[in-house]
């Protein structure tokens, strides 16, 4: 019922277009534009004990149009589809592909966006199905296909160096979905994971947000805060700094952040009370980049259904558990100073520790990673080769190896 509703007043919009346009409809479809990337993506993961292995290979895209704008108003769509290949039967699924009734891998296919957009007075209004870009909503594109959403959005930048943006979502679909559900549905899945069955209330998820870019001459600054609301559910504020400094042929930056969450009125996901606080400290320079990142939170695990901005990211685990610390090291070079461009490289090690009293256990996790933009041999077309270990003081340990194939295009005026 509320996808048709979406649909409805889309298709309401296009029909209203040539009673206010001063230009033809043909005008608006012949300068739309269409952008797309292929991919084909190969992940595994294998557990030195009991666990079976996950593995699933790839292939599919995502495709987006977008009309030009009559009078402030256009549209846009987008298509997203990851089908497996060459299927290992032995194997679980990892979440590149969906599932089918009996586990087994399966295809999915999905329309990924669908919107009308107005475009007045420096300020932008979205309305449909859409992907949004903000620290705990966001694509999270971490597999074959990113999250996606479902609401009204609003971005103004009347204020030189300001941005000003508004939230009002319903719906959500995750990495694997073929349909949309409610965000009481997505946190009810999130809280399922961590072994907790609630019946959360059904409410929208309500966010505003500022990004200022600070007239600092000496420091190169800039500020973003967020808060997040659904209400009987649960509250979170995010607050980024970012601050740079060019000290002649070296770059030294710092980015501290901050979130807290708190469960709201009913708490139908139960009692929440919790925080992350941390930061990003490094150095740049003749295409190295040394960074030291710190993250601690507070008493329960940071909940982050529709995509997140943690302290520290790594390939297979992040921030995120309660009472953690985490301290890593990331170094990362840029083979363009050496005359190798497109390549680039970065070790990344992070240990993550609890209490004793906690639940879970200590861990660390190495990463590598390889990425080469192959523009000189086919402009768009990349490479990447990631591999992850995590070894965990008690439990299994395990190793996750990714291979990526992209290609990106862009068509103008179709």
């Amino acid at each position: 019922m509320m996808k048709k509703k979406y649909i409805s007043l889309l298709i309401m919009s296009a029909i209203s277009i040539p009673a206010v346009a001063d230009t033809t409809i043909d005008k608006m479809f012949s300068e739309g534009n269409l952008r797309g990337e292929m991919r084909l993506y190969d992940f595994t993961r294998d557990f030195d004990g009991v666990t079976n292995t996950k593995h699933d290979t790839s292939f599919g895209g995502l495709f987006y149009y977008n009309t030009a704008a009559v009078n402030g108003i256009s549209f846009g769509t987008s298509f997203a589809s990851s089908n497996p290949i060459w299927i290992d039967d032995s194997a679980s699924v990892y979440g590149l592909v969906g599932r089918d009734g009996t586990g087994a891998h399966d295809s999915v296919n999905r329309l990924q966006e669908y919107f009308v957009q107005g475009e007045w007075f420096d300020t932008k209004l979205k309305y449909g199905a859409q992907e949004l870009r903000t620290p705990m909503m966001n694509p999270h594109d971490i597999r074959a296909i990113p999250r996606t959403f479902r609401g009204f959005s609003a971005v103004n930048n009347s204020v030189e160096n300001l941005t000003l943006s508004a939230l009002y979502i319903t719906d959500s679909m995750g990495w694997s979905d073929e349909s949309f559900v409610s965000v009481k549905e997505a946190v009810e899945g999130d809280l399922a994971r961590a072994g907790v069955i609630a019946d959360v209330a059904d409410n929208p998820v309500i966010a505003f947000g500022a990004k200022y870019k600070l007239p600092f001459d000496a420091v190169k600054a800039s500020a973003n805060v967020w808060h997040y609301r659904m209400e009987d559910v649960f509250n979170q504020t995010y607050a980024k700094l970012e601050l740079s400094k060019q000290l002649g042929d070296v770059n030294v930056y710092f980015n501290p952040s901050y979130l807290t969450q708190q469960s709201s009125g009913d708490e139908t996901a139960g009692e929440l009370d919790t925080y992350q606080y941390g930061a990003h400290l490094g150095v740049m320079f003749s295409g190295l980049n040394l960074t030291y990142l710190y993250a601690k939170t507070g008493d329960d695990t940071v909940l982050t259904p529709w995509g997140d901005d943690k302290v520290v990211i790594q390939q297979v685990y992040q921030s995120a558990r309660g009472e953690e610390t985490v301290n890593a090291a990331r170094v990362a070079y840029d083979f363009s100073n050496v005359g190798v461009k497109g390549l680039n490289a970065y070790v990344f090690y992070g240990e993550y520790d609890v209490p004793d009293s906690a639940s879970g256990s200590d861990f660390s996790e190495l990463d590598f990673s390889v990425s080469y933009a192959l523009d000189n041999v086919l402009k768009g077309l990349s490479v990447r080769a990631r591999h992850a270990i995590v070894d965990f003081d008690t439990g299994e340990d395990l190793q996750d190896t990714r291979f990526y194939l992209k290609y990106k295009f862009n068509l103008s005026g179709l």
